[in-house]
């Protein structure tokens, strides 16, 4: 298979299971959304496909990526065919963008230099994440939207052969979110994307696939208008939702279960 197949993925910190034996798959071409409730799972599942677990706690099972397990290679292999934009990443705020962002081809060098080609690969990232005139900018003065970019910058600086995005669209006003969103349609033509995302609106409409997390284990994975569905919201949220599909996207409203219809 092309693109990301987990098997079995577990994450343990002491006796509790992070994530409990959780299979699925990410194909390229496609946008794939974790959504679930708080506690479900979401970004420990992310950290984990890219190597990263927390602290005192172990993964098992399987990550491959295009048939390769990617929890085989060293850290550095890892790091060059996967990024990962976390929710808050800690950052020297006396680096300008264009420094935060020349860091992801880190992984590309044996040593701490770099190539004569890393510039233009920096400036396409920059433009890209719609960050060009934040480059010479102190991360310090950014807000958190403009930091957002950055991050995203730098990711897509790494040039990874799989992408991973916790909440891409936080902190980020209306119009930016679906400028991020087409920014991530137009990347997953080439690579596998995987987002988490707390909104189901935007599940719906901007992902190919839906992976439902409820307390580390997958309730439902595949179309989002399967996996979508007022049950299997109220049963993984404990909210009714009353979804309205239109060409330009999809609206639900919730309601708690106590409150009359």
């Amino acid at each position: 298979m092309h693109g990301l197949a987990v098997d079995a993925l577990s994450v343990v910190a002491g006796s509790r299971a992070l994530v409990d034996a959780a299979s699925w798959s990410a194909p390229s071409g496609a946008i794939t959304a974790l959504v679930g409730p708080n506690g479900a799972g979401k970004s420990t599942t992310l950290r984990a496909v890219a190597g990263l677990v927390p602290d005192r706690a172990r993964a098992s099972g399987a990550v491959l990526l295009d048939g390769e397990r990617l929890d085989a290679l060293p850290a550095r292999e890892r790091a060059r065919r996967v990024a990962l934009v976390e929710q808050s990443t800690e950052v020297p705020p006396q680096l300008t963008a264009r420094e935060a962002v020349r860091l992801g081809r880190t992984p590309h060098h044996r040593l701490l230099g770099f190539s004569i080609g890393d510039d233009a690969i920096v400036d396409a990232a920059l433009g890209d994440a719609g960050a060009a005139t934040l480059a010479d900018r102190r991360l310090g003065e950014l807000s958190g939207g403009e930091l957002q970019r950055v991050h995203l910058a730098r990711a897509l600086a790494q040039q990874p052969r799989l992408l991973l995005l916790d909440e891409p669209t936080n902190h980020l006003d209306v119009a930016w979110q679906l400028e991020l969103l087409a920014l991530v349609r137009r990347l997953a033509a080439d690579i596998p994307v995987v987002m988490t995302l707390h909104d189901l609106a935007l599940a719906a409409t901007h992902a190919d696939r839906v992976v439902l997390l409820d307390g580390g284990r997958v309730a439902a994975e595949g179309a989002p208008d399967a996996v979508l569905s007022p049950a299997r919201i109220r049963a993984a949220y404990g909210v009714e939702a009353e979804i309205d599909a239109a060409p330009g996207g999809v609206a639900i409203r919730y309601r708690r279960l106590e409150d009359p219809a």
